[in-house]
């Protein structure tokens, strides 16, 4: 049952065995006023038993709870930077277009792709863009033609061309009819590279260094302990057992025993391909070499990999590589060619690394 002080209306929660049938005297814990409480009349529902009156709120007040703190609110996803620039991107496989398109996207450029070159040419005349990627194989309308197009119309003059170039084009080098050119297995990594000597868009910034590992702290060793000033007894020690000779293999089991296998030896990593040269020409023509040497090794890749193993590719693959020199001398001029003989040292440095 629940009783209230009468000076100052504190409330208590009362067993009922505790009040006999003469009521009960209760001293207010607030006030000290001595009140007596009457039992409750017999059929009224029972209270739970306390073992002393504890105080209760006020009439129509809810109990004081602690309150569980209110969530922090979620914070606010960051919204994206406004892009930069624009670009086309023409290429026909679709992993390729989307590895480009990512990486103009870290670049703060938006891009539009395309697997038709026919398409990206009325892409860029409706809306031009601030670049334009072009595939090395693209249907209705090739590279080239797209390149050639841009250079005589004026509302293209300013895009920048991005090419990829292949040991079949037949329309010159970087500088020629693109900013620049992208060799096929550079592509699209080597994009971040292209657009920062263009200008264009903004890098990305790098990511923060990842934390050090922290090193334990090693265990202090524990403290000797002190010497006693009285020498100690010696035991009894048990009797030693005879230590088993060490059986010596005969003649016979030494020669069938198999050699112990030498350590695997690592795989060597492949080398990172030499700088192009600081010169835009010869830049050009060994950029050049390195394409057209790549074709002829997809394409000989056995004759490649055995004549490499002999050190004589150059003299091997001489009719392959003759091929690729006839375009090669088209696209080249006779005094850099009379120089160096490109095509020879890109094989040759080839094979050195496939050689190991």
């Amino acid at each position: 049952m629940i009783a209230a002080c009468p000076q100052c209306q504190t409330r208590y929660r009362l067993a009922r065995e505790k009040i006999g049938p003469q009521g009960a005297r209760i001293r207010c814990s607030q006030c000290q006023t001595i009140f007596r409480v009457q039992a409750p009349p017999p059929g009224s529902p029972p209270t739970p038993a306390e073992a002393k009156p504890s105080p209760l709120a006020e009439p129509g007040a809810a109990a004081a709870r602690p309150s569980a703190p209110a969530p922090a609110p979620a914070p606010a996803p960051a919204r994206p930077l406004p892009p930069l620039a624009r670009a086309v991107i023409a290429e026909v496989d679709a992993d390729t277009a989307k590895g480009a398109a990512e990486i103009l996207g870290q670049w703060r450029i938006e891009a539009e792709v395309v697997d038709d070159g026919g398409e990206a040419l009325v892409r860029m005349f409706r809306k031009p863009p601030a670049l334009a990627i072009l595939g090395a194989e693209l249907p209705s309308l090739r590279a080239s033609r797209i390149a050639e197009i841009c250079q005589r119309a004026s509302d293209l003059a300013a895009v920048k061309l991005v090419r990829i170039a292949t040991a079949s084009d037949q329309s010159g080098t970087a500088g020629f009819d693109s900013e620049e050119m992208l060799e096929a297995g550079d592509y699209p990594a080597g994009l971040g590279e292209i657009l920062g000597r263009l200008g264009l868009g903004a890098k990305p910034a790098a990511p923060p260094p990842a934390p050090a590992a922290a090193k334990p702290v090693p265990a202090a060793a524990p403290a000797a302990p002190a010497k006693s000033s009285v020498a100690p007894t010696r035991a009894a020690s048990a009797p030693r057992m005879p230590t088993p000779a060490r059986a010596v293999p005969s003649p016979v089991e030494t020669a069938k025993a198999p050699a112990p296998a030498a350590p695997a030896k690592p795989a060597p990593r492949p080398a990172a391909p030499p700088p192009l040269s600081s010169d835009p020409a010869i830049a050009a023509a060994e950029r050049l070499a390195r394409i057209a040497v790549s074709d002829v090794i997809l394409y000989n890749q056995e004759k490649f990999a055995a004549a490499a193993a002999r050190g004589t590719a150059a003299k091997d693959l001489a009719s392959e590589l003759g091929e690729a020199r006839q375009h090669f001398n088209t696209r080249v001029a006779p005094a850099l060619r009379e120089k160096r003989d490109f095509l020879v040292e890109e094989l040759e440095r080839r094979a050195a690394l496939l050689k190991g």
